[in-house]
């Protein structure tokens, strides 16, 4: 082989070693692009895994981006249903990303207006070498530098944009294609981090605006069932009260008594708003108000198929269940249904009518009637063993005629509360028409008052309440006067006018309950008979 061969074989041998040289450099180059697609991929999604905040995801996919790709400026906007907001930006000199409360911030740009607008708009990105002379470019106002180079990728998730990656360089062609594929890659993560972050956002908004909204629903709740029945100051009603209070936080039953309309389920609710239970149910139901075969229904539960057309439901003790159960007007239950209410406080157990598996239930029984229990026991009309069951501790309300100095309180009260619901004024009570609700019976108590007020509130038309507004029935038919004395020497007068009222009321009352026997009345007048007789002259009272 002569030189010229040699040379040539030694000339393609060197061209053999540059190509192989070539292609090392090409896969190594192509690994270390992929190497660094991975690593940023890792980074970003270790980096926006950590965290549901919005605000910090944005700033943590600003950093990343701008660490890596070395923009000047890089920022993270969220589509809105105004537009697109600023979430968070960083410049070359920024030591940290700014990030803006995307609640608080102004759209920068609808969508399909500028560059943002637009690859929200259509999905696409844009690369610009020379923004301002694009038409497509909208500079800002508040903007004091003006980019060159621009590029814009949409964030999509589930088909959807929610936001754009723009990056920026006053210097022009400062991206290229491997900026591109690198924020291609990580556009998907950054935009299900950033929302996962705005629904984690919402959902905490809402609970916290349920949690409030149920703790006022609460408030309001307990001072509309409290307020009303707890208004006075008499002895007797503060006695009540405080026996209440006193066993509230216990788990006893509690047996109310007193007639009907003094606020017997006031109270029940009061015992159980002020109770270790009150975050769970209160169920009240009237035992007067159903017949025999419905009330057990109502309070045990049934069984499907017990009847033709009957489902499976619950009884008011199932769902009581943790919480208290009233009893309202216990005492016109009857004696089989007692049975049944007595083995349930014994056993602790429940068990539905047609069906066989008895419940655990936890009930706190509140109970209330305004008959005689140990006259209706007497009778045998009702269970001694329930009636000790049930009568742990019992509070008596006393009849609003017997409570007079609270009277006038509770119907300020309710002409608040009514003034209010029907939007009318609230008007204060005139003089007259305090005497007369001070005059009045009451036989319906508090109840009585607050719908004699509701209907005052109502048809009022004058700067204060009047006697006529009230739709009181005349209690002194002889034509007394109660009015308030204009001058204080009438003083002496109205008080004996009012006295005597009050005499003759007593007096009837008295000997209605002797019937008509004068000894006995006056005996529980604790008068002579003798004074009892002047007073009936005196008075003009037959008896």
């Amino acid at each position: 082989m002569d030189a010229n061969d040699d040379a040539g074989e030694t000339e393609r041998l060197r061209r053999e070693r540059d190509a192989y040289a070539r292609a090392v450099g090409d896969i190594q180059g192509r690994f270390d692009e992929k190497v660094e697609e991975l690593s940023l991929v890792r980074q970003v999604g270790d980096a926006l895994g950590e965290s549901l905040d919005l605000g910090t995801v944005c700033r943590r996919a600003v950093d990343l981006i701008h660490e890596n790709l070395s923009p000047e400026n890089c920022s993270v906007m969220l589509v809105t249903p105004s537009g697109l907001v600023l979430g968070a930006g960083k410049g070359a000199y920024d030591d940290e990303p700014t990030v803006i409360e995307v609640a608080a911030e102004h759209p920068r740009f609808t969508l399909g207006e500028g560059i943002a607008g637009i690859v929200a708009a259509t999905r696409k990105f844009i690369r610009l070498d020379d923004a301002p002379s694009d038409p497509r470019f909208v500079a800002r106002p508040e903007s004091t530098v003006v980019p060159t180079s621009l590029l814009c990728l949409p964030l999509t998730v589930r088909d959807r944009v929610v936001g754009v990656i723009n990056l920026s360089d006053s210097l022009p062609g400062a991206f290229e294609p491997r900026h591109e594929r690198l924020l291609a890659i990580i556009a998907n993560t950054v935009g299900m981090a950033a929302e996962n972050a705005r629904l984690f956002s919402e959902v905490s908004r809402s609970r916290e605006a349920l949690a409030n909204e149920n703790k006022n629903l609460r408030q309001a709740l307990a001072e509309r069932t409290t307020a009303p029945g707890l208004v006075g100051a008499s002895r007797a009603f503060l006695a009540a009260v405080s026996l209440a209070e006193r066993v509230a936080d216990t788990t006893a039953n509690v047996l109310i008594t007193g007639e009907s309309g003094t606020g017997k389920e006031v109270i029940a609710r009061s015992i159980h708003q002020r109770s270790a239970r009150k975050d769970k149910t209160f169920v009240a139901i009237n035992c007067a108000a159903l017949p025999e075969s419905l009330l057990e229904a109502e309070l045990f539960g049934i069984e499907r198929g017990v009847a033709t057309g009957v489902d499976a439901r619950a009884g008011t003790f199932e769902r009581a269940d943790g919480g208290t159960l009233f009893l309202d007007e216990i005492g016109d239950m009857a004696p089989t249904t007692q049975a049944r209410v007595l083995r349930v406080l014994q056993e602790r157990q429940v068990v539905r009518v047609g069906g066989r598996k008895p419940l655990d239930i936890d009930v706190r029984i509140v109970a209330a009637t305004h008959r005689d229990l140990p006259a209706e026991i007497k009778a045998g009309r009702f269970r001694e063993d329930l009636y000790y069951r049930l009568k742990v501790v019992t509070i008596h309300l006393p009849p609003l005629r017997e409570r007079r100095e609270d009277l006038v309180p509770l119907a300020m009260h309710f002409i608040a509360r009514f003034a209010s619901r029907h939007n009318r004024p609230e008007r204060a009570l005139s003089r007259t028409a305090a005497r007369a609700l001070l005059a009045h019976r009451w036989p319906g108590n508090v109840r009585e008052l607050e719908h004699t007020i509701e209907q005052a509130v109502l048809v009022a038309d004058a700067a204060e309440i009047e006697p006529g507004d009230l739709g009181l029935t005349a209690v002194n038919p002889a034509g007394v006067r109660l009015d308030m004395p204009e001058h204080l020497e009438d003083l002496p007068a109205t008080v004996g006018e009012v006295t005597e009222i009050a005499e003759r009321q007593m007096i009837e009352r008295a000997l209605a309950a002797a019937d008509g026997n004068r000894t006995h009345a006056a005996r529980a007048l604790g008068v002579s008979r003798r004074t009892l007789l002047y007073k009936l002259k005196r008075l003009g009272i037959a008896g």
